[in-house]
């Protein structure tokens, strides 16, 4: 409508989805001229955002390869190429002592698990306070082991694969990791095999918000509390979250509606969700 043609990159890991919403895009009317699949590895990315007729890239994906395009487009000569990037992030959810632990952890495993935790707004760190904190972790170890890990194709799947064996070996790089760092709460409700794509829901209790370093975009989540010495303000924990350098959501859960929306105004992110889970964003709401 506004006249620009567009070349769609697809995730290398996507091809058929892709093709298929090209497919239909043209059948709606869309001119073929005006809409272009190229399906490719990384490779294929850095050609197309680095040529020299490209007016603007859209990109979703990781906060690494973001940062890539951003510097790539700023290289180049002429008029400056805008750059809109929806990345990832720790998305975290900070739970003081007045929440209802029911409601909590029906919003952290639906968070942290649902889609087996490959959504750029799932929750990645939950900082619990310190006087619900064993009960709480223990309502969501009960939920979490309710999940039937396996096959999507069956309805009573609630945590299928993650996307490709890479993804796999990373996530199962940072368990490893964990295990030697934190301390785990959550078992995987199945057996996990090594050469398998499916990886049950995990979560460990680390030292500080600043351990978690970066996403790991799968089911496992990090528990942080907080409450008394360095962190007994919620003022301050919101600080130290901002501090991660991420931005996209963050989830409170109290019942103090002025804590509710003074956290939220400290908070440098895109969406904040209080006293629900924090996936499935509605534009506008």
């Amino acid at each position: 409508a506004a006249g620009n043609a567009v070349v769609a990159k697809p995730a290398e890991q996507t091809p058929l989805i892709a093709a298929r919403a090209v497919e239909i895009l043209h059948a709606a009317g869309v001119p073929a001229g005006a809409l272009q699949l190229v399906p490719g590895d990384g490779e294929i990315g850095r050609a197309l955002v680095g040529a020299p007729r490209v007016a603007g890239v859209a990109f979703t994906g990781s906060t690494e390869v973001a940062r890539a395009i951003n510097r790539t487009l700023a290289a180049k000569d002429g008029p400056i190429v805008p750059l809109i990037a929806e990345t990832g992030g720790i998305n975290a959810m900070i739970v003081d002592a007045t929440a209802l632990p029911e409601q909590v952890a029906d919003a952290v495993v639906q968070s942290a698990f649902r889609s087996a935790g490959q959504r750029c707004s799932a929750l990645r760190l939950l900082v619990l306070h310190e006087g619900i904190a064993d009960g709480t972790i223990e309502m969501i170890r009960g939920a979490a082991a309710e999940l039937s890990a396996g096959d999507p194709a069956l309805l009573a799947t609630d945590v299928g694969p993650v996307i490709d064996r890479e993804a796999a070996d990373n996530i199962r790089r940072h368990l490893a990791r964990l295990d030697r760092e934190g301390k785990r709460v959550l078992a995987p409700a199945a057996t996990d095999d090594a050469s398998s794509t499916l990886i049950a829901p995990a979560a460990y209790e680390v030292g500080a918000i600043e351990d978690v370093r970066s996403e790991i975009f799968g089911p496992v989540l990090q528990i942080v509390r907080w409450g008394s010495g360095a962190l007994s303000d919620p003022a301050e924990v919101i600080e130290r979250i901002n501090a991660l350098g991420y931005g996209l959501t963050l989830g409170i859960q109290t019942r103090i509606d002025s804590r509710a929306q003074a956290l939220a105004v400290r908070a440098h992110v895109g969406n904040v969700y209080v006293n629900r889970n924090i996936i499935g964003a509605v534009v506008g709401v």
